[in-house]
C-alpha cells in the first residue's frame, strides 16, 4: 500500500511539470492522484480498523468464555460457603439454648457435645478478570448489559463477601478469646461449652448470627449477579 500511494505522490508531481498540458488539465490530473491516494489511504486505515476490530472481538469471545467457566466454579465454592454458614447458624442456635442443666444432663449420659468455630475466607478466582481489565480490553465488551453486570459482579458483589465474612470472622476471634479466657480461668469447672453459654459467650453467639445474614445476602447476591452473567454469555455466544 506505501509502495503505491508514492507511485500515485510522484505521477501527480509528474502531472504538475508536465509542459504539454495546460494549467486546467495539470489540476485535474492531480486531483484524481490525490482523490486516488486520499481513497487508498481510507481504504487501508479501514481495512486495518477491521482487523484490529476483529482481533479485539476475538480476544473478548476468548475472555469471557474463560471467564464463564470460572465463574461457575466460583459459585460452587460460594455455595459451599453458604451451605457451611447455614449449618453454624444451626448449630449456635442450638447452643443458644443451653443451661447448665442442658450440659449438666449431656455429661452424666456420657454424651460428648462439641462445636468448632469456623471462619470463612471465600476467595474467587479474579485473575482472570483483573489481567484483562488492567490491559484495558474490558471497554472490547460491546455488550454494554454484560460488561457492566461483570464490573458489578466484580466490584460489587465479591467485595461484599470479603468485607462481610471479615466482620463475621472478627467476631469468631472474639469467641476464641472468651473460650481461651474460660480455660485459664481455676475457679471455672472448664469446660468449653460451659464457658460458650455463659451471658458473655451467649452475647459473642448472638452476634455471630446477627453477622452471617449479612454473609449470606452476600453469597445470595454473588450468585444471583454471577448466574446474570452466565446467561449473558451464553446468549452472546451460544456455548
Amino acid at each position: 500500500m506505501e509502495h503505491e500511494i508514492m507511485g500515485h505522490t510522484k505521477k501527480a508531481i509528474k502531472a504538475m511539470r508536465n509542459k504539454e498540458h495546460g494549467f486546467g488539465e495539470k489540476v485535474k490530473e492531480v486531483l484524481i492522484e490525490v482523490a486516488i491516494i486520499i481513497f487508498a489511504v481510507s481504504f487501508a486505515a479501514f481495512i486495518e480498523r477491521t482487523r484490529e476490530h476483529a482481533k479485539e472481538q476475538g480476544e473478548a469471545k476468548e475472555f469471557l468464555l474463560g471467564l464463564s467457566q470460572d465463574i461457575k466454579h466460583e459459585e460452587q465454592q460460594v455455595n459451599d460457603s453458604k451451605k457451611q454458614m447455614l449449618k453454624l447458624v444451626v448449630d449456635y442456635s442450638k447452643l443458644l439454648h443451653y443451661n447448665s442443666k442442658t450440659i449438666d444432663s449431656t455429661e452424666k449420659n456420657h454424651i460428648k457435645e462439641s462445636f468448632t468455630i469456623p471462619k470463612f475466607n471465600t476467595r474467587p478466582l479474579n485473575g482472570r478478570y483483573e489481567g484483562f481489565k488492567s490491559s484495558g480490553k474490558i471497554q472490547t465488551i460491546e455488550n454494554d448489559s454484560l460488561r457492566n453486570n461483570i464490573l458489578k459482579l466484580y466490584q460489587e458483589s465479591i467485595p461484599f463477601i470479603e468485607f462481610s465474612e471479615n466482620a463475621f470472622n472478627g467476631n469468631e476471634t472474639r469467641i476464641e478469646g472468651i473460650l481461651f479466657l474460660g480455660e485459664n480461668d481455676k475457679a471455672t469447672d472448664y469446660t468449653p461449652l460451659r464457658v460458650i453459654i455463659s451471658p458473655r459467650g451467649k452475647l459473642a453467639l448472638t452476634f455471630a448470627i446477627s453477622y452471617t445474614n449479612g454473609v449470606l445476602t452476600g453469597y445470595d447476591r454473588m450468585i444471583a449477579q454471577s448466574e446474570k452473567v452466565r446467561k449473558e454469555i451464553k446468549k452472546e455466544y451460544g456455548e
